[in-house]
């Protein structure tokens, strides 16, 4: 786990009897699981007696599963030191989460018998049901980001757990709050989507750009905890412009997402006259005005270049209601070539990658357009090719455990050979993959690397 030793930070360990831990909780989960699956599936109508013994094994089996989930967690070392104030209460948060969507599991679990869910149908409890199960997913929700907040490292942990030079993300802190790149105009839209809080545009450039190094970024003075995205770092208010130039002068990249401070037209001002401009990305996104001055002073300074990354305006009045193109240009970025010569990349919601398609499914709007645009940036100067991005060994386990018989895990890590056999010996690769499954949180991280990533990694560099 992450901890502090003296002045230094000591890189997360792995504990394999935490796994195994971890492991004997999450079989007693299921077994709690198929009990109430089983039952709930044939006796109906319940008694009480009944319904109150089923509720009571699913409460102890979710918050057993719950409890799988963090000791398995900390025995892989992807978690930090419970010494950490932020981490207890992120542990606490999630344990009210999973017990939070109990009610909403049970329900689900009964609906599932048919004569059950006729019954709630006739006597009109169906809808009331459903509403309250998809309230409490919501509430769900807002808790696991909130606990995520509680847990995010710090700059210092990241840069000290990731040896690559950094990647700043400068910003106006006004934007720390925004859920979309662009709303459409519609005020309905905007207080709908930052009360669901869909993964924002910061947590999406943050996620692409760890494929270049540790992603950091001053942090708001005085916020109670930090935003979810970059890694961030507090100085006060008097020491902020030294901090800044001291990590531009160390990052491999600087991102500015334009704003309407002060600071970001200070900002921008210092990248432009001190970094190497293949180091400097300019980001121009719908939903963040732009100071006027900082628009002149780029439209003088890269000319057509910035004019194509800016924003297309969204249709105004009774035709925004009818239709939004979503080739509309929602945003754009400015890169630098070997040349110091400025290219514009659009950002927009269509054409999606078939890559990107997955990420539309899990409810990210903002993933599929930058990702597609940041795939340009890397590709036009020169970064392609070490952005590659680590495979995460959590996905890998669950492709493997849920359809590892399709061989998934094994195309996600860059081996299509074996990908392609698990695909035709179907009902035989299930065993396997479930041993995968096994395998990949047994192994320690770098294990895990050697072992079954290097294909990969060697493939995106080459």
């Amino acid at each position: 786990m992450i901890a502090r030793a003296g002045n230094t930070w000591v890189a997360p360990s792995e504990d394999r009897r935490l796994k195994v831990a971890g492991l004997l909780l999450l079989a007693c989960a299921a077994g709690a699981a198929t009990f109430v699956i089983n039952h709930t599936s044939v006796e109906w109508p319940l008694p009480v007696d009944r319904f109150l013994l089923y509720a009571a094994v699913s409460v102890l089996g979710v918050n057993l599963f719950a409890a799988g989930l963090l000791v398995l967690a900390a025995g892989c070392g992807s978690t930090r030191s419970l010494r950490n104030p932020g981490r207890r209460r992120a542990i606490a948060l999630q344990i009210a989460l999973a017990n939070v969507l109990t009610p909403a599991l049970l329900y689900a679990t009964i609906v599932d018998n048919p004569t059950a869910e006729s019954a709630l149908e006739a006597s009109g409890w169906d809808i009331a049901g459903g509403l309250v199960a998809y309230a409490l997913v919501f509430i769900a929700w807002r808790l696991w980001r909130c606990s995520r907040r509680y847990d995010a490292v710090s700059a210092d942990e990241a840069m000290a757990l990731d040896p690559r030079p950094p990647v700043l993300y400068l910003r106006s802190f006004h934007d720390d709050d925004i859920a979309l790149i662009d709303d459409g105009g519609s005020a309905v839209t905007r207080h709908v989507m930052q009360a669901i809080s869909p993964p924002s545009p910061e947590q999406e450039i943050a996620d692409i750009l760890r494929r270049v190094g540790p992603v950091v970024a001053i942090g708001k003075p005085g916020e109670p905890l930090p935003q979810l995205g970059a890694a961030r770092l507090y100085v006060p208010n008097d020491q902020w412009q030294g901090k800044v130039i001291e990590l531009m002068s160390v990052a491999r990249l600087v991102v500015v997402r334009l704003g309407s401070s002060a600071g970001v037209l200070w900002e921008v001002e210092q990248a432009l006259a001190n970094l190497p401009r293949q180091r400097l990305v300019l980001a121009v996104l719908g939903g963040s005005a732009v100071a006027p001055e900082l628009v002149a002073r780029l439209s003088a300074a890269l000319g057509p270049s910035f004019a194509a990354a800016l924003p297309q305006p969204p249709p105004r009045g009774w035709k925004s209601m009818l239709f939004k193109d979503p080739r509309r240009r929602i945003g754009g970025l400015v890169c630098f070539g070997a040349d110091g010569s400025a290219h514009a990349v659009p950002v927009r919601s269509w054409p999606i990658a078939v890559r990107d398609l997955v990420y539309a499914a899990l409810l990210r709007p903002s993933a599929a357009p930058l990702r597609s645009a940041f795939r340009r940036v890397f590709a036009d100067t020169g970064m392609k090719s070490f952005a590659s991005r680590r495979p995460s060994r959590a996905v890998a386990v669950l492709l493997a455990a849920l359809i590892g018989w399709s061989g998934a895990q094994w195309f996600y890590l860059g081996n299509r050979r074996r990908g392609a056999l698990y695909a035709l010996l179907f009902i035989v690769s299930y065993f396997f993959s479930v041993v995968d499954a096994l395998r990949f949180i047994w192994v320690d991280r770098q294990e895990f690397d050697a072992r079954f990533v290097a294909a990969r990694l060697g493939a995106a560099r080459a």
